[in-house]
């Protein structure tokens, strides 16, 4: 049986407006400003409804803007909007974070927050000064950084070139001018130059490819040149794995669109088996994990990585026990995350 419910219908909001009011505020929400909330005709009216009463709370001018759930091209139509906001805060699956429209806003000022995870999710992995200034200060580290490369003991051994690429820390806190970030997901990103990467990923039993909900069962081995996955070897997941890239017919699916590793102390490895309440709850989890590491296949072009791969394809290959060291200086050391 589950051991909790979907918190769902017309009271739900009621216990989520705290929890909304605890990350707009570490968003530096203040009486006066403007705050567009997005939702979805197909998402839980619950979220965007407390978003609106803590935005309310805080003395913010706040509306929620309801977009068609199967069209993500309302970009024109919301730019005026984007641009007249203070804060902007999606509570909708719609990846607003790929929207040309919105990249004039966050230039002009705005700062914007993807509020896309379960509400528990949400609840349990709020705003933490601790996660904040761990993955800030990671992201200042990697901004210095020429070269990446990750290693462990079963086999990989992957370098990159990352100079001049942002680093990313996101840690679900948008409170400066120009701010992108994810609630849910803390970790430090960047996006390597397109076909630097070069040599062995080796997925290993308990390592996930979040995406597909699976965690892996048999060794995975992927065999990258100048960026491009040329070979996967294992067993079921494996092929799992090669019938999803191939099933996109898109060859920039098998580029390395980013990597990340994470910084939250509170993310559970498991929860992408745990019985939720809401399947497929895991990813931010996934990502978030204290001293995981993170290679993405697919697209890099949204309006924070600024990277060229445009694809249907973003696909989560996450690690425990890797190795990561920038410049040859050791971050992550058998997937312990050591002070930068």
């Amino acid at each position: 049986m589950p051991y909790a419910r979907t918190r769902s219908g017309p009271y739900a909001a009621l216990d989520l407006v705290p929890v909304f009011r605890h990350q707009l505020e570490a968003c530096a929400l203040h009486a006066g400003e403007r705050c567009l909330v997005l939702t979805d005709s197909a998402y839980d009216p619950a979220a965007s409804a407390a978003c609106l009463r803590a935005a309310l709370d805080l003395g913010a001018d706040a509306l929620v803007v309801t977009l068609p759930a199967h069209r993500g091209d309302q970009g024109a139509y919301l730019e005026p909007l984007y641009r007249a906001s203070d804060l902007i805060v999606a509570v909708t699956p719609i990846r607003v974070h790929y929207d040309p429209h919105l990249r004039g806003a966050l230039d002009a000022g705005a700062r914007a927050l993807m509020a896309v995870q379960p509400s528990h999710t949400l609840e349990r992995l709020r705003a933490d000064p601790t996660v904040v200034a761990r993955t800030r200060a990671g992201a200042a580290r990697l901004a210095r950084a020429r070269e990446v490369r990750i290693t462990s003991a079963h086999g990989t051994d992957l370098v990159m070139r990352v100079e001049g690429r942002p680093a990313l820390a996101h840690c679900g806190v948008a409170d400066a001018p120009g701010r992108f970030d994810f609630w849910g997901g803390a970790m430090v990103e960047i996006a390597p130059h397109e076909g630097s990467v070069e040599g062995r990923l080796v997925l290993a039993v308990g390592d996930q490819v979040f995406h597909l909900g699976r965690f892996v069962e048999r060794e995975v081995r992927l065999t990258i040149e100048q960026g491009h996955v040329v070979r996967i070897d294992g067993g079921l997941d494996a092929t799992l794995l090669e019938r999803y890239l191939d099933d996109l017919h898109d060859s920039a699916a098998r580029l390395v669109g980013h990597i990340a590793w994470g910084t939250d102390h509170r993310a559970q490895w498991t929860a992408q088996l745990a019985q939720f309440p809401d399947a497929g709850s895991g990813n931010a989890d996934a990502e978030g994990y204290l001293g995981s590491v993170q290679v993405e296949l697919g697209s890099n072009d949204d309006q924070y990585f600024r990277g060229t791969i445009r694809s249907a394809a973003h696909l989560g290959l996450c690690l425990l026990g890797a190795t990561l060291a920038l410049d040859g200086d050791t971050v992550i050391e058998a997937g312990t995350l050591h002070d930068v």
